[in-house]
Order: structure tokens, then C-alpha cells, then sequence
């Protein structure tokens, strides 16, 4: 994955949201996102559409309902509702967890789980959502 295009893609959702906790309203849609499988312990991430971001159950901070939106902007710019629902990288080693990431709206619901790191739509997609619960926690 290179770098330029992710943190383009974050600078787009942030600054839709000013990096700001939210001031109300919701998104039409809400991610989850982790690991499965592998050597590693789980990791679940939830973005809700009103901005809450919650890991292993814990509220972690607030984002901004318009950064929920641009995170859905980006999205549908991956084509993400046109992934595959399972997709095995080659070479890929049986003990290496799966990256996961579920996208609903009022009109779908799809998870893609990618086992290894084959799939750039995904990847740029599953690094943005990771930015973006992390930052200035």
C-alpha cells in the first residue's frame, strides 16, 4: 500500500469532520473493523453512525458525524459493496490473521475479510477507518 494515498484519503475524512467530536445528527451508515484468526488476539472496532468509536467493548472517543459521512464517501470511491466477501491473498501464511471490515447503510450490509494484503480498494479503506479510530487517543 503506499502512503500518499492513504493519508490523502484521511486528510478528505478529517477535514469533512474538522477531527472534532460530533455535534449531533447522525451518518447514514456505521464500519466495523478488526482481526480474526491468526496468531494475534481479536481486535473489533466499531464506528457508529452518530461518530462513537468503541474497541473491545470501551468507548474510546467521538468522531465527527461529517467524518462518518466522508468515511462512507471513501467507501463507496473503493467500491466497496462490489468486493468479494472473502478474498485470499497468495502466499498467504495459514497462521497470519484476517483484516475484516463491515460497512452498513440503511440500504446494505457487506463484510469483506481479506487473508493477507492483496486487495488495494481494501487496504486503503481498512488503514483510513484504523487512522481514524486511533488518532488523539
Amino acid at each position: 500500500m503506499r502512503a500518499a494515498p492513504v493519508a490523502s484519503a484521511l486528510a478528505v475524512v478529517l477535514l469533512a469532520g474538522g477531527g472534532a467530536a460530533s455535534s449531533g445528527g447522525a451518518a447514514s451508515g456505521s464500519f466495523a473493523f478488526g482481526t480474526t484468526g491468526g496468531n494475534v488476539v481479536p481486535r473489533h472496532v466499531t464506528i457508529s453512525a452518530t461518530g462513537r468509536v468503541v474497541e473491545r467493548g470501551l468507548r474510546t472517543k467521538t468522531i465527527d458525524v461529517a467524518a462518518v459521512h466522508g468515511l462512507l464517501t471513501l467507501a463507496t470511491a473503493e467500491r466497496f459493496f462490489s468486493l468479494p466477501k472473502r478474498i485470499e491473498c497468495a502466499g498467504t501464511l495459514p497462521d497470519v490473521a484476517a483484516l475484516y471490515v463491515t460497512v452498513r447503510t440503511p440500504a446494505r450490509t457487506r463484510t469483506v475479510t481479506v487473508h493477507g494484503s492483496c486487495n488495494r480498494r481494501f487496504a486503503e479503506l481498512y488503514a483510513v477507518l484504523n487512522a481514524v479510530a486511533t488518532i488523539g487517543r
